[in-house]
């Protein structure tokens, strides 16, 4: 009974969420928007995907709640082009697919699979998902007897969307391939060039291949901003012409529009040990003058004479939150780990996928211990978490946010933090001695002007506490004197410098810790 009880609660808690989910179409529309293209459209009220077959069946189209990711090029709008073994190569915008090692033709890309007509089928038409494929013809230049197609699939009540990549060898030969998916992003605002306001965000290898950077460039640039928050990469886009390749350990990839604060990923899997194109590249950016590139590829695959396949499969998803992204999985995007304000309260900032709730849950290892109220949760909003700190009188291992879709259905952890980073100096009138010398994240982070930064000393002693641009130039000293043991807030300001990453120091008799934070403005 009190189960059966609990259950209409949770209904009525997320009524207006489940109100909220539409059922998912698709249709052929004549000539869609101003693009003189006929075009499959997929929507399911909060994203639409739009797929051009005629252009090398390139997705044009991915929109969060009407705000666009993808760059179209108005100047070649309602072209078309017969493949051709020439050196012309249309660059429709949009996201496609190549054949890597690119070493192996050079350039223009494979014109077959890059902008020959490809046929289209509906392969499913549900109220909770629909599915299009589109088949590319047989390549007869570059990579003679390859084939692709891919199936796009959308779900009701998320912003996901499945895509599964295939390659088919139909030669009489064995084939060595990666899939190489490449979407072309937008980078200003109509009638703007802000491009300063559009970032992309991906996790940096601790052992990667390229040394401490986690990086390859063949050129520098401002572009390359580097570690934004711990372990994470950053990318501004600037009017270059360069390209960045990583061998990130994590299979997520980030596009943020910071301006209006829209984060669009994607996630795949990365096969340890197999071999990558690109010196061992998972993730690439190409900036250009006018877009970048959010790139991801697949580990090189034989394919066997006569119909050998691949198939790579990655994951889109789409939030409303701003950057930087510090981690994605399958049900969210985080700006913000959960943490300790030092206020007797638990913040965090995240974007998520589906609609429907989250709950702040309290576990001992597997147990749950207790549970917070159900929070409403849609892509189209940014989950500001802030909620009063009240841990049960129970051991603890872990807080996490679960989040559930619209029937009260689990879909996945969000964010985990282990309990003992959440009490660790709860507030500065805590009469206990912190055990540890901890210099914790700045927060907020990224912030604009003012964060704060929060360190514990186990012993009394001279502190320094001072802050650096990425030069290594003071610029502004917090501390510098004796502080008793115990936890300590100190606010920097940032009102008077430019956006980009700057470092915290802090030295005492205890030890001497680094902190990175970002300035977004």
């Amino acid at each position: 009974m009190r189960k059966n009880l609990w259950f209409l609660l949770i209904l009525l808690l997320v009524g207006s969420a489940l109100a909220a989910v539409d059922s998912t179409q698709i249709s052929l529309v004549n000539k869609y928007q101003d693009w003189n293209w006929d075009a499959w459209v997929m929507e399911n009220g909060l994203i639409t995907i739009a797929t051009v077959p005629v252009i090398g069946g390139r997705t044009m189209q991915y929109d969060l709640g009407g705000h666009p990711s993808i760059y179209v090029n108005s100047r070649e709008l309602g072209k078309t082009y017969t493949p051709a073994n020439d050196n012309n190569w249309p660059n429709f915008g949009g996201f496609k697919n190549w054949p890597a090692p690119q070493s192996v033709w050079n350039w223009p890309p494979p014109p077959t699979l890059d902008h020959g007509e490809f046929t289209a089928t509906v392969m499913a038409n549900t109220p909770d998902s629909v599915s299009l494929q589109v088949t590319s013809p047989i390549e007869k230049w570059d990579s003679p007897n390859l084939q692709f197609t891919r199936l796009l699939t959308i779900y009701q009540g998320s912003s996901r969307v499945k895509v599964d990549q295939t390659m088919i060898n139909k030669g009489n030969s064995k084939q060595n391939w990666s899939m190489w998916d490449i979407t072309q992003a937008i980078v200003m605002h109509p009638g703007k060039k802000d491009y300063s306001n559009f970032w992309v965000y991906f996790p940096i290898n601790p052992n990667s291949i390229w040394g401490e950077d986690g990086v390859r460039y063949d050129n520098n640039s401002a572009a390359w901003v580097g570690e934004v928050a711990p372990g994470i990469y950053g990318v501004q886009f600037k009017n270059e012409g360069k390209k960045i390749f990583a061998d990130s350990d994590r299979g997520w990839i980030c596009y943020v529009d910071e301006l209006d604060g829209y984060a669009y990923a994607k996630t795949f899997t990365i096969f340890e040990g197999a071999e990558y194109p690109d010196q061992g590249a998972h993730v690439e950016v190409w900036i250009d003058n006018e877009y970048l590139e959010v790139e991801v590829v697949s580990p090189i695959m034989e394919l066997a004479a006569k119909g050998g396949e691949y198939t790579f499969t990655e994951n889109w998803w789409a939030a409303k939150v701003d950057g930087p992204i510090v981690d994605v999985n399958n049900v969210g995007a985080i700006k913000t780990k959960l943490h300790n304000n030092g206020k007797g309260e638990l913040e965090a900032v995240y974007g998520v996928f589906h609609v429907g709730t989250a709950r702040l849950v309290y576990l001992n290892g597997d147990h749950v211990v207790n549970s917070g109220d159900p929070i409403e949760v849609t892509p189209l909003e940014t989950l500001n978490l802030k909620t009063d700190f009240n841990p049960p009188e129970s051991i603890l291992t872990n807080v996490e946010v679960w989040i559930y879709d619209a029937n009260g259905n689990k879909l996945g952890v969000l964010d985990s933090v282990d309990y003992t980073s959440l009490i660790t100096g709860i507030n500065e009138s805590n009469n206990e001695t912190p055990s540890k010398f901890i210099l914790n994240q700045n927060y907020p982070n990224p912030f604009n002007p003012v964060t704060t930064i929060e360190f514990s000393l186990p012993v009394a002693g001279k502190t320094r506490l001072a802050v650096y641009d990425i030069t290594g130039k003071e610029i502004a000293l917090l501390v510098n004197g004796a502080l008793d043991s115990g936890t300590h807030h100190y606010q920097f300001d940032g009102g008077n410098l430019a956006s980009g990453v700057y470092m915290y120091r802090l030295q005492s008799d205890a030890g001497e810790q680094v902190g990175k934070m970002l300035l977004m403005k």
